[in-house]
């Protein structure tokens, strides 16, 4: 479950973001779900994400907030994500903000226990029926303090259905193997040689990925060659 804002606070905030949507305001940051504006006041500081585009795409960016705002639901409690409140006018996803900076560009003052704790919220979820599935992008995965992760952006994940569902649950169990294959790719940086046996029980290449390794390969052999 989300943890609502009071009516006083959600009034102010969808007003406060409106605004700065119909007037072209630049956004905190921008992705394939739409834009990331922050939010201070009330003694709040939160993060808004926003699908305000329209026609197709628009829709497009909507129901993946929405997909974003069930999977929150499964996360009451789960300490590697922020706190969600809510999808307000069901196109702004509402989120605390985490005082942190992207994997892609913070170092890291403690990784062994960084990936011990992103090894465990990774099995949390999992345990919770939910897959992240893009824990390979850097930029899904924060650092706090240098030493603990935080996972946001679960646009692409996937969440496991009950009962009879032989298609999602293969796509469940695909999703589950991506996280895990994203620590250990991560975690080594691409050094597989220097992985220990504990750690190579959580790395099996998929087929799927296997393919895309091999289509990279191929790309970047032709580019050399013609950049030569």
């Amino acid at each position: 479950m989300s943890d609502p804002l009071d009516a006083a606070t959600e009034r102010t905030l969808v007003d406060w973001i409106e605004t700065r949507v119909g007037a072209g305001d630049p956004a905190h940051a921008r992705g394939y779900q739409g834009s990331v504006y922050l939010y201070e006041g009330h003694d709040h500081r939160l993060i808004v994400k926003v699908a305000p585009g329209r026609g197709a795409h628009g829709w497009l960016q909507r129901w993946m907030l929405r997909r974003e705002f069930d999977v929150y639901g499964r996360l009451s409690g789960f300490a590697g994500s922020p706190r969600c409140h809510g999808l307000l006018r069901d196109r702004y996803l509402v989120l605390d903000y985490v005082d942190a900076a992207s994997l892609r560009n913070a170092p890291l003052a403690d990784p062994g226990t960084y990936f011990d704790t992103l090894l465990r919220y990774i099995k949390e979820l999992h345990d919770r029926g939910v897959a992240h599935a893009d824990l390979k992008r850097r930029a899904n995965l924060l650092v706090i303090d240098g030493r603990l992760p935080c996972l946001v952006d679960y646009g692409a994940a996937v969440v496991r259905k009950p009962g009879f569902a032989p298609i999602n649950h293969y796509l469940y169990r695909l999703a589950q193997r991506f996280d895990f294959n994203a620590w250990a790719k991560l975690k080594y940086d691409g050094r597989f040689e220097d992985m220990t046996a504990a750690d190579r029980v959580y790395y099996h290449r998929t087929r799927i990925e296997r393919v895309a390794r091999a289509l990279k390969r191929f790309y970047l052999k032709l580019k050399s060659r013609f950049a030569g």
